[in-house]
């Protein structure tokens, strides 16, 4: 809110600016005229001549003059729009050469500011393994571009809520609590029998356990299922790293 207001004021002072600027340029084009007509007075024949075509000359000059500034105007305020689709191909190609290894390469957010955008986007590397990578990288463009700094890694070394207080906020996450979490024994057997084992995941806002109806609020449910069996692991992990629940059904049960 802060941004967008400072924003407008600014466009205000600049149009107020631009009013002033051509208010002095006509006074000026006034006063060269005003000052020829007072020379023609004084003077016949040729003088005259000479005195119409610099006056003709500097009134031209005054409107290309006129011209180019408005037109410097025009571009001072119009290039400060950079549309946000352009923005997002931009980013999409940046992603794909600097990371072309990822499994997943997507824009989470896009917020405008100052006439640039600020890009948060995922890569994700080993999605479908017990151990996914998971890091955010950020953009400021057209003002920056990539910015160059430290990955912020989300997930790494196949461990979560290891300090501070415990947020299961990507897949992610949620994809490694469902098997080092305490009550996952079972999710590390099928593992460890299973090396094709894969994961789904998904973020429920609301879910309703089929077997007891229980509900459960900002939940995620992983499945892990190998092509060598015909069961999988299922497993409720709460938004704040506590399983809640770990069965088993057929692997062609949805998560």
């Amino acid at each position: 809110m802060r941004n967008n207001t400072l924003k407008k004021q600014k466009n205000k002072l600049f149009k107020y600016d631009v009013i002033n600027r051509l208010v002095e340029l006509l006074r000026y084009i006034v006063s060269v005229i005003a000052m020829s007509d007072k020379c023609e007075t004084h003077h016949t024949g040729s003088t005259r001549s000479v005195l119409n075509v610099l006056n003709k000359v500097i009134v031209f000059a005054s409107l290309m003059l006129l011209g180019a500034f408005l037109f410097g105007c025009q571009q001072q305020t119009g290039s400060t729009t950079v549309s946000e689709n352009n923005v997002r191909n931009y980013v999409v190609e940046d992603l794909a050469a600097k990371f072309p290894d990822a499994d997943i390469r997507e824009i989470v957010e896009m917020t405008p500011s100052d006439g640039s955008w600020y890009v948060k986007a995922r890569v994700t590397y080993n999605f479908t393994t017990p151990c996914p990578v998971r890091m955010n990288v950020y953009y400021d463009y057209p003002k920056k571009g990539f910015i160059e700094s430290p990955p912020e890694y989300i997930t790494k070394g196949c461990s979560v809520c290891r300090e501070g207080t415990c947020v299961i906020g990507t897949p992610e996450e949620a994809i490694i609590a469902s098997h080092t979490m305490k009550g996952t024994d079972a999710v590390r057997s099928y593992l460890s029998a299973h090396s094709d084992a894969k994961p789904e995941v998904k973020l429920y806002s609301e879910y309703v356990d089929a077997d007891t109806a229980e509900k459960y609020t900002n939940v995620w449910i992983v499945k892990w299922y190998s092509e060598k069996t015909n069961y999988a692991e299922f497993v409720i992990v709460s938004n704040n790293g506590e399983i809640l629940k770990v069965w088993q059904a057929i692997k062609t049960e949805t998560v």
